[in-house]
């Protein structure tokens, strides 16, 4: 499957996926109370560590090795299972002490239930790996867009039922068990396997630098929950995650997408002989020219957007959203920096460069201990600033990629942010002229972001950006389509 087909069909998986998601988060939003987001929210930072723990790199191992036969599966497969049973007992031992040390017995209910997971997981992280490998990316969707399914459904279901914020863990472990089930359907007999010995130290080779990178990463990225919940409480865990959460829903979503079809695709021409500066600065100039936009289009319509989709409780969130995802801007063009790095095995370098991220990013989130939330959200720019820079010098490092030579291939995708952004600044500026609340949200989000995307289009082609071919190329394939509907409605 070609690069261009395996991005459409991701995305079409990943649409799927937001949209179910996007309906969860808004009902569940509306059906518990900011303190009950903070708890599932606390106990699944607690979890993300986990998560790492129980992989140990065994996806990237097997999508970046130069041969995986049956020995390299089962080694793989003897790896995920020992270090996911190890944590599905150590998070259940944990779960009583971590709810004493927050101060609430749901985190102990929460870790509990979802150690469930980590039993089920290692049967379905190296098939998913495998299907990545071979690029089989529309099996792929399939397994997460069914998965995602499952997971709004008994989340919201669960909420409505009154499980307060037990629902998100029902979710979390149906999803987990319907992916077993799909892809035993797909791989049928690769499922249910016997673990191996042989090859194995390759595997834990690799694996631990990664699995240490990982954690770093997750530190950072757990951090603010984790913090927060100490030293301001729940209920500011709930505000700052909505305010972080536009970003995650709308734009991580895309980031993971590329991501999926990015990392296999890269290792596989790298190890064909081809250019890793080039092939990360053409791919950058793409992601960038989708990202970057999006980023600030949200920045700017940041009230409207949470007003609308969460209700006036998180109108607190609003600001901190507005700074996020306007700081996120500052990292688009490093967005794929680690799994670039990963793909050639370069895994050394990727630790050593999270920890200097990450390391900064903790420290200015400490200043909680004296500062109140918005200040903290506010000095995150040099969190932000600091990743931009370590992850430069890791390019340069690695692939001889520079600053300069990186800027030449996304200078004019950053363009398109203002390009992007001029309408939806106009439309609020007009809403702040009449009065916020004589204008609908709905109308507003819908002005916005239609001339936001009248602005892109129009920045692609004054700018003459690559996607510009991209465009015509999706509309010369909807024309058959065009023409049918015609066709049909005489």
């Amino acid at each position: 499957m070609n690069v261009r087909r395996g991005l459409g069909v991701s995305a079409i998986a990943q649409m799927a996926a937001f949209i179910f998601g996007f309906i969860s988060v808004v009902v569940v939003s509306r059906l518990l109370t900011p303190e009950e987001i903070g708890i599932f929210s606390v106990s699944v930072a607690i979890l993300g560590f986990a998560h790492l723990f129980r992989e140990f790199g065994v996806g990237q191992y097997l999508i970046q090795a130069k041969r995986v036969g049956e020995r390299e599966f089962r080694a793989a497969f003897s790896v995920a299972l020992i270090t996911s049973w190890a944590i599905a007992l150590a998070l259940f031992l944990i779960s009583t002490p971590m709810a004493s040390f927050y101060g609430h017995p749901g985190v102990a209910e929460v870790l509990s239930l979802l150690a469930f997971n980590f039993l089920i997981m290692p049967f379905g992280t190296p098939l998913l790996s495998l299907l990545r490998r071979e690029l089989e990316f529309d099996k792929l969707a399939i397994v997460h867009g069914a998965g995602a399914f499952v997971n709004a459904a008994v989340t919201i279901s669960a909420a409505w039922m009154g499980e307060s914020y037990l629902s998100m863990v029902w979710g979390s472990i149906a999803q987990h068990v319907s992916k077993v089930i799909m892809l035993n359907y797909f791989r049928p007999g690769q499922v249910w396997i016997l673990p191996g010995l042989s090859g194995l130290s390759a595997v834990v080779r690799f694996g631990s630098i990664v699995s240490l990178s990982g954690i770093v990463n997750e530190m950072g990225r757990s951090a603010p929950d984790l913090i927060f919940g100490r030293t301001l409480g729940f209920s500011e865990v709930g505000f700052y995650s909505r305010a972080v959460g536009l970003r995650r829903m709308l734009v991580g979503r895309v980031t993971r997408l590329v991501k999926g079809v990015h990392f296999p695709v890269f290792a596989k021409s790298v190890r064909q002989g081809g250019d890793a500066a080039q092939l990360y600065g053409q791919t950058m100039n793409y992601m960038v020219a989708v990202v970057a936009p999006v980023l600030g289009v949200l920045a700017v319509l940041s009230e409207p957007l949470i007003l609308f989709l969460f209700g006036p409780q998180w109108e607190r969130s609003v600001p901190m959203a507005a700074m996020i995802t306007a700081y996120a801007i500052i990292v688009t063009p490093y967005s794929l920096y680690n799994s670039s790095l990963t793909a050639v095995g370069r895994v050394g370098l990727v630790l050593n460069t999270e920890i200097a991220i990450q390391s900064v990013r903790i420290l200015v989130l400490m200043t909680s201990l004296w500062l109140e939330l918005e200040q903290v959200v506010a000095l995150l720019v040099i969190a932000f600033l600091a990743q931009a820079v370590f992850s430069q010098m890791a390019l340069k490092r690695a692939f001889g990629l520079g600053f300069r030579r990186l800027f030449t291939f996304v200078a004019p995708a950053l363009l398109l942010v203002a390009y992007s952004v001029l309408g939806p600044v106009m439309i609020m500026f007009l809403v702040d002229e009449v009065g916020r609340e004589a204008v609908p949200r709905v109308i507003v989000l819908m002005a916005g972001g239609s001339l936001a995307v009248v602005g892109w289009v129009v920045g692609v082609h004054l700018l003459d950006h690559p996607m510009k071919s991209e465009l015509y190329r999706i509309l010369r394939a909807l024309e058959p389509i065009g023409a049918r509907l015609r066709w049909s409605s005489k």
